[in-house]
């Protein structure tokens, strides 16, 4: 019987170390993004007080162009009672992101809760150039017209709204135009 032989040290493994793990780690947010989650959450559980305090930090780490902090101040703010300092906030949020038909929905939104009819319907309709099928666009500038006792205007814009989609609310605030107009008879 032949004895084994040793093989050649060439053939053998060479013993290495294991491959280091990796430590699995999430991307990086740019500082713009990092606390949106939070703010969401914490604005969602209506925890205001907390909410304020990160969006000042997240607007002290962005240098104030964190559009999504910016914009849940102002909806903060106009709970609080505070419009035209919402106001201001909507109307940064629409220099951050022109682009948003949103952002001038609730620049529109504070101009009329401030009783400034004409000024809403202007920026309702440049928020109109940018989303044309948005329904609580056209809805909105029925009652700014009906505010301002442009009727026909009123019921043209409402009308849209609800080939859009079938709201009560629109068919509501056509029912009170025609309260005042006097027409309490179908046509």
């Amino acid at each position: 019987m032949a004895e084994p032989q040793a093989a050649p040290v060439s053939s053998l493994p060479v013993a290495t170390e294991p491959p280091k793990p990796h430590p699995k780690k999430a991307p990086e947010l740019p500082v713009l993004e990092r606390k949106n989650w939070l703010i969401y959450l914490l604005y969602v559980r209506r925890d205001y007080d907390e909410c304020k305090a990160v969006i000042k930090e997240q607007l002290q780490e962005s240098h104030g162009l964190c559009e999504y902090a910016v914009y849940v101040q102002a909806l903060i703010f106009r709970l609080e009672g505070k419009i035209q300092e919402s106001l201001e906030l909507f109307q940064t949020c629409s220099i951050l992101n022109p682009r948003s038909a949103d952002n001038l929905k609730q620049v529109a939104r504070s101009l009329f809760l401030l009783g400034k009819h004409k000024a809403a319907i202007e920026v309702y309709n440049e928020a109109a150039k940018l989303d044309e099928k948005d329904w609580e666009i056209s809805h909105n500038l029925g009652v700014c017209y009906m505010y301002l006792k442009h009727f026909n205007k009123a019921r043209d814009q409402l009308n849209n709204a609800l080939e859009l989609n079938r709201h009560d609310l629109t068919y509501m605030m056509l029912g009170k135009i025609h309260l005042l107009e006097g027409e309490t008879e179908s046509h």
